[in-house]
């Protein structure tokens, strides 16, 4: 198994935020830009990365032509880094890292190419960066979620998305506890409890920490302690007013009861036909609509979080 990637965090003064979610088409690219460019209007400087290295399409939401340098620049030139790339918008306080284009294996990054990334993620300088994640579970996409201070994880109320979410939420925990286990010098910790996972009852990461605890109580106690930063937050998206406006509260509850994942509730944002106008004569909603329904919702969640009281202390 390929090792997580560890950043060293000890001197960051950036918050930087990964957007994720078990599946595609959640509306991860919309609401990264909306966050930012709300951060952006009032006055922080806010970088936007786009890490979907096989899709990548940031770009378009902020009604700019493809870029002419990308991540595949630095990928390709041990010379070059992500400042080198660094793209001025046509917004105030809004600068973007362009995807990499599409060039053969580059949404499988080696391990060599996925670290040097995140160590450069904490030497750009901004108030914050949002990195918007490609779908899915692979390993680049929860290395990079790990990797960041924070995380928001974008469901849908559909089954799939539900379901996605789940195993979204249950891979990064796992691959964030590796990642400890891994600085404690303890993987084989791990390894052997799972090899006995039928027969110790081990079905969740809340029975795995459990058995760790179980077999090394100083090992498992340090664990505790660096997994309480795993606390993603939850923005349930393109809801309709027919729909449970409880959805976030039940995922959040059903996540700490089954996973031991304690989730932060952001917001949740009604379904808005003007995000799509926006996105079709390439103008960004926050701006061409800041009245929408959606504009109100990420203002709302950009609150939840504490960015504004952040901004106001700043």
């Amino acid at each position: 198994m390929t090792a997580p990637i560890h950043s060293d965090k000890k001197a960051l003064a950036t918050n930087i935020w990964a957007v994720g979610g078990g599946k595609g088409g959640v509306g991860k690219s919309a609401l990264t830009t909306g966050i930012a460019m709300t951060l952006a209007i009032q006055g922080r400087r806010c970088i936007m990365i786009d890490a979907d290295l096989g899709g990548a399409n940031l770009h378009t939401f902020l009604g700019m032509s493809p870029p002419k340098h990308t991540i595949s620049d630095v990928l390709r030139d041990s010379s070059k880094n992500l400042q080198d790339i660094l793209l001025a918008t046509p917004f105030d306080n809004l600068s973007l890292i362009s995807g990499a284009r599409a060039i053969h294996n580059v949404a499988n990054l080696k391990h060599l190419q996925k670290e040097k990334l995140i160590r450069q993620l904490f030497t750009l300088d901004a108030d914050y960066i949002f990195i918007d994640l490609g779908a899915g579970s692979s390993f680049n996409v929860l290395d990079f979620f790990i990797a960041a201070n924070n995380g928001l994880v974008v469901v849908t109320p559909t089954p799939t998305s539900i379901e996605n979410t789940y195993h979204f939420l249950r891979a990064a925990y796992f691959r964030k506890l590796r990642q400890i286990m891994r600085e404690l010098k303890a993987e084989g910790l791990v390894d052997s409890s799972l090899d006995e996972k039928d027969k110790i009852g081990i079905r969740s990461p809340r029975d795995l920490m459990h058995a760790l605890r179980q077999r090394d109580p100083e090992i498992g106690a340090h664990i505790d302690q660096a997994m309480l930063s795993f606390n993603p937050g939850l923005i349930v998206n393109q809801t309709q007013r027919h729909e449970k406006r409880n959805l976030g509260k039940e995922i959040a509850l059903a996540s700490k009861d089954f996973l031991g994942i304690n989730l932060m509730l952001a917001g949740t944002v009604r379904s808005d036909e003007q995000v799509l106008l926006s996105l079709n004569s390439r103008r960004p909603v926050i701006t061409t609509y800041p009245n929408s329904s959606f504009a109100e919702d990420v203002r709302r969640i950009v609150q939840n979080l504490g960015l504004v009281a952040e901004m106001r202390n700043g």
